[in-house]
């Protein structure tokens, strides 16, 4: 039976004994196997295309240990061709590791929208706990890791002649997570994010259409104060998943197709 995402973050996963120092390596593309690697090729994960529905999906693997493992289920995705291997590998012990796929975000798993208008899309970053010796693991982070949204603000040639042709509003959103020392078992994962806008002062809240022709200055990408933040993620041994230290600011301007009218 296929487990939902809160089944997932809610599994009960194995603690570390001791307080993790975090050991961040890069994984890369290795001819030979065609999987993602760490430079001595002792972990690769990788994402199954050629099985059956039920064979197919992420895994990972470790020469050391002799393993290979799908290690997760994830909902009902039709079609795991839109993921990538996250590039990097966060190694808790010689068994244990944080790893990640990118792809798009539930529950459409889309990687584009289209609508009257516009466009979006937007694609998540899932970290995963895998214990290869255990074979066990869970979703630990689910994170919006890129988005980028244009929405049409001409809709006559008024609006053409008023805009001077500049007729497009674009947004963009990009996160990066790294794992930084933490006081637990697990290491702390800080996400740094950068969100901007062009042309200045466009929003998705109002009606571009009625707004001057910006000037060459206000038509370059402009950074979002409120969505372009650094946060820090704890681990919760209560749910095994990590939660942020502080507030996270409503940015789904930025990371929603539809997002809800402000008031």
């Amino acid at each position: 039976m296929k487990k939902t995402l809160a089944l997932l973050m809610c599994a009960a996963l194995p603690a570390i004994a001791a307080a993790a120092q975090p050991d961040v390596e890069p994984l890369k593309l290795n001819p030979q196997n065609k999987l993602y690697c760490n430079e001595q090729t002792d972990w690769c994960v990788g994402i199954k295309l050629d099985g059956g529905f039920e064979d197919n999906g992420p895994f990972a693997s470790s020469r050391t240990l002799r393993a290979d493992y799908r290690i997760w289920d994830l909902p009902d995705i039709p079609n795991f061709s839109h993921f990538t291997v996250w590039p990097h590998l966060i190694r808790l012990s010689e068994e244990r590791a944080l790893v990640g796929v990118i792809g798009p975000a539930a529950p459409d798993y889309k990687q584009e929208i289209q609508f009257s208008g516009g466009s979006f899309s937007r694609k998540d970053l899932y970290l995963f706990m895998v214990d290869l010796d255990q074979k066990v693991s869970g979703l630990v982070h689910l994170m919006p890791f890129s988005a980028q949204a244009s929405i049409r603000s001409c809709f006559n040639e008024a609006d053409q002649q008023r805009r001077e042709a500049n007729c497009m509003d674009q947004y963009r959103y990009d996160a990066v997570l790294k794992a930084v020392a933490g006081g637990q078992s697990y290491p702390d994962l800080q996400v740094i994010t950068q969100a901007t806008r062009a042309p200045a002062g466009a929003s998705r809240y109002a009606d571009s259409s009625k707004l001057p022709a910006p000037t060459a200055a206000q038509s370059q990408p402009q950074a979002d104060k409120q969505c372009s933040y650094t946060v820090t993620y704890k681990w919760k041994e209560d749910g095994s998943v990590y939660r942020p230290a502080t507030p996270v600011p409503d940015c789904a301007e930025f990371l929603e197709a539809q997002p809800p009218k402000k008031g």
